[in-house]
């Protein structure tokens, strides 16, 4: 019996030592995938959406329009923004970022008088508005399921205007004097100052790369002529549209 007990005990440890590896053995270690650990993403925007013109304080005695007043409605535009921006994650559900934006701004004040001499001689101001845009961005975001994210993005914008174009036009007014272009860039704001809000979601396709759509509503706060040169109306912008694009962490 004891033999048969000390055959059993040198078989199992030949067994242990043929099991142990060498140091020529090469351990693999196997991961399903690699995982990206970034707080880094970039977000490139295309903001299609419809811009109107406001009167800071229904200001319209200071103006170069003889009848330029809160009676009279502008018509606004449809234009586009194109820009990026740098979030950093804080944590899962928030997010801060800055930007960079080429933004503009357009509307049409409609059947103006010019001359109150000749009252019945009206004209169109068709005015287009161009400008470069710093956004800060807080994204505040809920993952709802592996693909989708809610966002609520408030915003603050430093807007730095360079091109405020008028086109007076008469409509082909028998009579009227010829239609006429102006420019106000030597008169605008240095800085001017807009908040907005954004609400949508991301949809990921993986870990890595995402589109989003957001509504969004964004106001000037400042006027963006410079009232202290010359006398103008206090005008200023509301956009509503969309924030659309395509986020990449890296």
């Amino acid at each position: 019996m004891n033999r048969k007990l000390y055959t059993l005990c040198l078989l199992f440890i030949g067994i242990g030592l043929f099991a142990q590896p060498t140091d020529d053995d090469e351990i693999v270690y196997y991961t399903d995938s690699e995982v990206n650990n970034s707080r880094f993403n970039l977000a490139l925007n295309l903001n299609p959406y419809y811009t109107d013109m406001r009167l800071i304080n229904n200001d319209a005695t200071n103006s170069l329009f003889n009848t330029y007043s809160e009676e009279f409605e502008a018509t606004g535009k449809f234009k586009f923004d194109y820009g990026l921006d740098l979030f950093y994650e804080i944590g899962p559900s928030f997010h801060v970022g800055i930007g960079i934006v080429r933004a503009h701004g357009g509307y049409i004040w409609q059947d103006v008088v010019l001359d109150t001499a000749m009252p019945n001689l009206l004209a169109d101001n068709d005015v287009d508005i161009s400008m470069f845009s710093v956004p800060i961005k807080v994204n505040f975001t809920t993952r709802i399921s592996d693909v989708f994210s809610l966002e609520v993005v408030p915003m603050v914008e430093m807007n730095f205007i360079d091109q405020y174009n008028g086109r007076i036009s008469y409509n082909g007014i028998s009579g009227a004097p010829a239609d006429s272009t102006f420019n106000l860039n030597d008169n605008l704001q240095n800085l001017n100052w807009s908040v907005g809000i954004a609400l949508g979601g991301t949809y990921w396709f993986n870990n890595e790369f995402g589109v989003f759509m957001r509504g969004s509503v964004r106001y000037l706060l400042n006027d963006i002529v410079d009232a202290n040169d010359f006398d103008w109306p206090r005008e200023t912008l509301l956009n509503f549209g969309l924030n659309t694009g395509l986020r990449l962490r890296f």
